[in-house]
This record gives structure tokens, sequence and C-alpha cells, in this order.
């Protein structure tokens, strides 16, 4: 409402520091409700999981007389579908993550800075397939590559696009944003004293959009390792990957199984964002 139709722009490409609230005596109040809001959501469902893959029965309190590692040993040992799902989804997974990051920050930089006639249509192009159900988008690339000319159904190909189809609205938005806050004067700049486009856009503008590639490539990892609606569509026994032998494992009721396989994942996915909430800081640490 303040700024209207006007625009603002990062020039100097450094964040302020957070500026820190003393509560006081009421900072634990505060922490107690805090942990309240997150109790229901976070912690109960990530406890029950925990509590089901280390009991004999999973709805029953894990205790000294119940506890039991056969859960896990199941999963990683006999069951011979484990090994496939975890190759396929780490592979689709890092693919995916890595050809959207670069295709998104690609079409971003292209739309923000209007360099192509049509960059309108790209821009929606990139943004349509929010709109679309995974499912549906599953079905179409099913009756797509099915048959010729090119046949893709049965290799971890299909699944590359549909992955990194669902999650390019999330990361061309995220990367938009990012480039618009970076003005483009500061390109304008280095052009002048004689780099071109490209050096620029490595030099200048690539190291204030860092924090912003590294969240897009967690963003879209996280979102193709929970990713069933399409690949329940798309996958066959060779191709399988995990949300799809969590939701086979259901059809046949082995809790248990689904417990230990979504703890797995957990600890992926909170490893990943983790180290990645870490690496800004360790390469500015470097640059000092």
């Amino acid at each position: 409402m303040v700024l209207g139709r006007r625009s603002y722009a990062v020039v100097g490409g450094k964040n302020s520091e957070a500026r820190i609230v003393r509560l006081g005596g009421y900072k634990w109040l505060a922490l107690a409700l805090s942990m309240l809001v997150l109790m229901c959501p976070v912690f109960l469902p990530y406890l029950a999981l925990l509590n089901a893959s280390f009991s004999k029965l999973a709805s029953h309190l894990v205790s000294i007389s119940n506890f039991t590692l056969k859960n896990v040993e199941f999963v990683f040992v006999e069951l011979s579908e484990t090994d496939v799902a975890i190759k396929n989804t780490f592979v689709l997974g890092g693919l995916s993550a890595t050809v959207g990051t670069i295709m998104a920050v690609v079409i971003a930089y292209i739309t923000e800075r209007k360099l192509v006639t049509g960059y309108r249509v790209l821009g929606f192009l990139a943004s349509a397939p929010i709109a679309i159900p995974g499912i549906v988008l599953g079905v179409g690339l099913f009756f797509s590559y099915t048959k010729g000319p090119v046949v893709l159904y049965g290799t971890l190909w299909i699944l590359l696009i549909a992955f990194v189809t669902l999650t390019m609205p999330a990361a061309y938005q995220q990367l938009q944003s990012a480039f618009r806050a970076v003005h483009p004067e500061l390109e304008d700049a280095s052009r002048i004293l004689g780099a071109t486009r490209l050096r620029s856009l490595w030099q200048i503008t690539t190291p204030l959009l860092r924090t912003s590639v590294i969240a897009t490539w967690c963003f879209i990892f996280v979102g193709v390792v929970r990713e069933l609606s399409a690949a329940i569509m798309l996958f066959t026994s060779q191709t399988k990957v995990l949300s799809v032998l969590i939701y086979d494992l259901n059809e046949s009721g082995d809790l248990a199984a689904i417990a230990v396989l979504g703890v797995f994942m957990l600890v992926v996915t909170s490893a990943v964002v983790i180290l990645a909430n870490n690496l800004p800081k360790f390469g500015a640490q470097r640059a000092s």
C-alpha cells in the first residue's frame, strides 16, 4: 500500500540483521506457547512414526519389553524393493532439483529482464503447471510417451519430466522474486566497464542470488522425494520411488514398515534443509 505501483531493489546486496527483542521473564511463556503450537502438526506425528518404527505393535507405545529392530531389518534388508526405490528417489531428486533450478534461473532471468519478445508467454508456461493436478499430468505423460515417436514409459526420464514440470511454478516464482530484488543497474554498470552479459550475470548477479538458488534446489529436491500423485501413474517395477513403495505398503497394511520409511525420508529431507541453511554461512566465512 505504501509502495503503490512502485518497486524496490537490493543494490548493495547485503541483508540487515534481525533485531533481537528481549522478553525477559516472558521468554519461557513464549517458548511454551510456541512448543504447544508445534506439538500437534509437527512433534506428535514424528514421535508417532518413531514409536511405530521400533515397536512390535505399531499401535502400542514402545518400551523395553516390546522394543524391536525387526521393522528396520525388514525394510532395509528383507524388502528387495527398498534399494531400488531409494536409488531411484535420490537420482530423480538430484537430477530434478538440478535441471529444474537451472531452467527456473534461465526463465526467471529472461522474463524479469525482458530479454525476448515473448517473455510473458514464457513466464505463463512456467507457471501453468500449478493448475494441473499431478495425477492428471501423469495420465497425459503416460499417453504421450507410451507410443512413438519417443517412448519413455518404463524409464526414469518420464518421471524426471513429470517432477520438473510439477515443481517448476514454485521454483520460477521464487527465483523471479529474487531477480526482481537485484536491480538491473548493477549489471549495467558491469557491462559499461566492459564485461559481457554472461560475465555480469556470473560475477555480479549470481553471488547475490546464491541463497535463493540453493533454497530453490532444496525445495525441488524435497518436493520430488515426497511426490506421489504423478509417480503413481508412471512407475514400473524398475522405476518405483519411495512414495510409491509407501503407498504399496499401505495397501498391504504394513504400518511399521511405512513408519520406518517415513523416518528415513524425514532424516534425509531434514539433513538437506539443514545443510542448505548452513552453506551460505560457510561461503560468507570463506569470503571473509
